[in-house]
């Protein structure tokens, strides 16, 4: 990834048509600036607090683009598209999989960088529901009040969502148009199908955490303490042994419920935090040999594959471009 690529999402795109609807509803179609890629984005404002955009396009280079927003609240995602990476104002980062949906968690001075990559299809929707009406939606689910609060103290919360089933991809097939009908009536179909997804996605997660199926709030506290102890102790030749006895859990258990709600395996998360950091240190004009063994490779050779298979270039190269 290069990072020197940064724009702002407003940069990215060329206004196509902006059009005003009765009862405030509002629809911006923009479409991706030829120096940047092609394809397309759709914005609609329902105008009750709730928005939709749907994203469909192709870059013809790596980039970090940047978003923000003042209006506090939560946005379901789905990605029917590339694996997208978002790097949060605390550096952490998420990959959103493939054919998976997240609900993201958002205060009023927001701000996300997404890191995608050249010639591959982004294909997102994203549904934004404001705070004041999203804790009204919400009022029973207690695990989604608690994200939201903790979204207030630090800039963001997360909580994981599963594979997209086939009716969310049923409800999902509506926001394929690249431009919304202007017939009123087939405006208020579309504005039902968005409807209908937020309820059968919130319903959804409410009955997994109720039912105890794979995501219920004393799995989500462990799953959340194997990670810190893998965001903590990287550096360590730690097992997967190790993990599941100092987040009290059985490991057969730990395996299983860590794919899935984190949708890569222990090891696949370890490498991924290993080679992060891995970066940082390179910038800070340490040695290969010396990053290597920072961040618990042995073997500088090994090291050096990964790096190369996950970023497109050596470390040495890499090191190259920070500290000449």
């Amino acid at each position: 990834m290069n990072e020197d690529l940064n724009i702002s999402s407003y940069d990215l795109t060329n206004l196509v048509e902006k059009r005003i609807s009765p009862f405030s509803r509002e629809t911006i179609t923009e479409e991706i600036k030829p120096k940047y890629g092609e394809g397309f984005l759709v914005w609609h404002n329902l105008g009750n607090g709730i928005a939709t955009s749907a994203n469909n396009y192709t870059l013809n280079n790596n980039y970090i683009i940047s978003l923000e927003s003042n209006v506090a609240g939560a946005v379901i995602i789905f990605n029917l598209g590339e694996d997208i990476t978002y790097r949060f104002k605390d550096e952490k980062e998420y990959i959103l999989r493939r054919n998976r949906f997240f609900i993201g968690f958002s205060s009023n001075e927001f701000i996300v960088h997404m890191l995608l990559n050249k010639n591959l299809n982004y294909n997102t929707l994203t549904i934004g529901i404001k705070e004041e009406l999203f804790l009204k939606l919400t009022n029973n689910f207690e695990l989604l009040k608690k994200k939201m609060n903790e979204a207030k103290e630090k800039n963001y919360s997360l909580l994981e969502g599963t594979k997209i089933d086939p009716e969310q991809l049923e409800m999902l097939s509506s926001f394929k148009e690249k431009i919304l009908d202007e017939n009123l009536l087939n405006q208020l179909y579309f504005e039902s199908k968005t409807t209908n997804l937020i309820h059968y996605t919130i319903n959804k997660l409410q009955n997994i955490v109720d039912t105890g199926d794979k995501l219920d709030t004393k799995k989500i506290d462990y799953l959340e303490r194997a990670k810190q102890i893998i965001l903590t102790e990287y550096n360590k030749p730690i097992s997967i042994k190790d993990i599941s006895y100092k987040s009290a859990v059985n490991e057969c258990y730990l395996k299983k419920d860590f794919k899935y709600y984190y949708g890569m395996t222990i090891h696949e998360m370890l490498q991924k935090h290993r080679l992060e950091m891995s970066k940082k240190f390179l910038k800070d004009n340490y040695s290969v040999k010396e990053v290597a063994q920072k961040v618990g490779y042995k073997h500088i050779g090994n090291f050096s594959k990964l790096f190369f298979k996950f970023y497109g270039i050596t470390p040495t190269n890499y090191k190259k471009k920070f500290n000449k």
